[in-house]
């Protein structure tokens, strides 16, 4: 604004010379007109003799002319120069206009870029968020089809051996020709009259079988009232810190007892027991193993099981000695179980659906439902090999058979087959009593 006002000043100043410069010249013509004029009328004195108004005058107007010419041609020329001084000047504040306009465009497109790319942002969060979802309804999809239980480690090689095979003799005289690949095995029914065993009264290693004193516990609080199965039961980091077999578990999920309760028993889920051992035990793990242990005395068989932890996983996992028991033990202990009418129920579940669906779980005895059988429960790790108790409906009463030691799941079971198979033959009831045929 300042150079704009500068130039305006200067056409002016250039217009008054201008001005000035071409009225002075007559102004001076009509002066020396005056004074030739009072010459010739002798109103002033002579100063010389000679006709000299001519010789002034004359050159003077013809100076005049000159330097009015010469004037006009230079106020011309610089009119010109400030005219394109006043052009040049009007350019650079044009273009400077211009940049400043850029500059504040480039202001304002810089302060919307945010916008631009929060609107951006907020349109493109939408997708994230389905992809998300759409993620995690396939993982839940893929969760609620995958059947968690499926069959244990298959061992072809020792499966298909040939064992060599031992006859035995029951004390009533009944032979069981049975192979050699178990350590132990008693049958029995539920008034305590062992029917045929073999090392009834060693001690072995019980894996997952230690979980039917820990559901025994479980129901115990149950039936008194202290805890209902429709107790929601918070994960801690507790159960998440156990290995073997397991369902998916998240620290601060929240799972219906039930729901653990059926993950125990039917899948033998290692974190699952934990977590029931936590909440029952009141926050402790110990506190809950101690309850198992006061029940073996209770039930007078603290001679033959011990328990050290709630699930039955080896000492290498747990740092703790091994839950160890005898077939004779255990077999007392199935007796006692049959009593939990809920927890036989639950124990006899072939396949099942946990939290709200999303979990599939299967039985890990493949004998449910087989020639009568309908529980109680399997176990196995590297130590104790593969250890199942089962209750089997015979002719209208219950039997109970404990195999202890097998080399594989399938010859364990067909070891349980083989016996049934045997009562069978030999054995029919009469008056609720199992008697020789």
């Amino acid at each position: 604004m300042f150079k704009r006002f500068k130039n305006l000043f200067l056409v002016m100043a250039i217009l008054g010379l201008t001005f000035t410069t071409a009225y002075s010249g007559p102004v001076k013509e009509i002066q020396s007109i005056e004074k030739y004029s009072a010459q010739v009328l002798g109103e002033e004195e002579e100063e010389d003799a000679e006709d000299t108004s001519q010789t002034i005058i004359m050159p003077v107007i013809k100076k005049v002319e000159k330097k009015e010419d010469v004037k006009k041609e230079e106020v011309e020329a610089k009119k010109e120069e400030i005219k394109e001084e006043v052009k040049k000047e009007t350019k650079k504040e044009a273009v400077k206009e211009e940049s400043k306009k850029k500059e504040e465009v480039k202001k304002e497109e810089i302060k919307k870029e945010p916008e631009v790319k929060a609107v951006k942002e907020e349109v493109k969060k939408p997708e994230k968020i389905e992809t998300k979802e759409v993620k995690k309804v396939e993982e839940e999809k893929k969760t609620e089809t995958k059947n968690l239980a499926l069959e244990e480690p298959e061992n072809p090689e020792k499966d298909e051996q040939k064992y060599e095979m031992i006859t035995y003799y029951s004390k009533d005289g009944v032979e069981w020709v049975l192979p050699d690949n178990f350590r132990a095995v008693l049958v029995g029914d539920l008034n305590g009259n062992v029917i045929f065993s073999k090392n009834a009264d060693t001690m072995y290693p019980l894996a997952s079988v230690t979980k039917v004193m820990s559901l025994l516990v479980t129901f115990d609080e149950i039936n008194a009232g202290n805890i209902s199965l429709n107790d929601s039961v918070r994960i801690s980091k507790t159960p998440l810190k156990y290995g073997g077999s397991g369902i998916p578990l998240k620290e601060g999920q929240i799972f219906v007892l039930e729901d653990l309760i059926k993950a125990s028993a039917v899948y033998s889920a290692n974190n699952a027991t934990y977590a029931i051992a936590e909440y029952v035990g009141e926050g402790s793990v110990f506190n809950f193993v101690a309850k198992m242990n006061k029940k073996l005395k209770q039930l007078g068989l603290q001679n033959d099981i011990k328990y050290h932890t709630p699930a039955g996983l080896p000492t290498r996992n747990t740092k703790m000695p091994m839950d160890e028991g005898t077939p004779r033990g255990i077999y007392k202990l199935s007796i006692e179980a049959l009593k939990y009418d809920k927890y036989i129920e639950i124990a006899g579940i072939k396949n099942t659906k946990i939290y709200n669906g999303k979990i599939s779980i299967r039985n890990r005895n493949h004998l449910i439902g087989e020639d009568g059988v309908y529980g109680i429960k399997t176990g196995f790790h590297k130590e104790a090999k593969y250890n199942i108790t089962v209750a089997v409906k015979f002719e209208g009463i219950d039997l109970i058979i404990v195999v202890m030691g097998g080399e594989t799941y399938k010859t364990r079971d067909d070891l349980v087959r083989t016996i049934i198979a045997n009562l069978k033959e030999n054995y029919t009831v009469r008056n609720g009593q199992l008697i020789r045929k």
